[in-house]
């Protein structure tokens, strides 16, 4: 659940990173992506059930912790804006 640099500590982070870090968005990507990874070569390319999984997942995850971190800083501009 880090957060930042080196925040882990769910006491440790403000109100926002908390609601953020709650929804979880890397471990769904990273479920998502291997859902994908595992359907996509069982539709397509039977070969591809090894590799598919783990590459989907990988970026499944990477693309979590890029939403999340969009999610953060779009909550803060928010905030400092006065919405």
């Amino acid at each position: 659940m880090a957060i930042g640099r080196y925040r882990d500590a769910p006491a440790e982070m403000d109100d926002i990173e908390r609601e953020v870090a709650a929804a979880q968005y890397p471990e769904g990507g990273l479920v998502l992506g291997l859902g994908v990874g595992i359907v996509l070569p069982l539709l397509t390319l039977e070969a591809l059930l090894l590799a598919a999984p783990v590459l989907c997942g990988v970026a499944g995850f990477a693309a979590g912790r890029r939403l999340r971190d969009r999610e953060i800083r779009r909550r803060r501009a928010e905030r400092a804006d006065g919405r």
